[in-house]
């Protein structure tokens, strides 16, 4: 895995709750949650059903194969 150094500039605010939040390890809790963010499943109509519906529900028509 490749990293890069970055600079982030915050409010305030952000930075008061942050510290907060993780007052050893700001940038780890940074890194982590735009990780949970950026990456993380998000649940579509296809994945709502994931493991629900399977192949031997289909049935098959003559006038269409699978």
């Amino acid at each position: 895995m490749m990293t890069t150094r970055i600079t982030l500039t915050l409010d305030e605010v952000v930075l008061k709750k942050i510290k907060e939040l993780s007052p050893n390890n700001v940038s780890g809790f940074v890194n982590a949650h735009l990780r949970k963010c950026l990456f993380e499943k998000k649940n579509s109509m296809a994945g709502a059903f994931s493991g629900k519906v399977s192949t031997k529900d289909i049935k098959r028509d003559n006038d269409h194969e699978l």
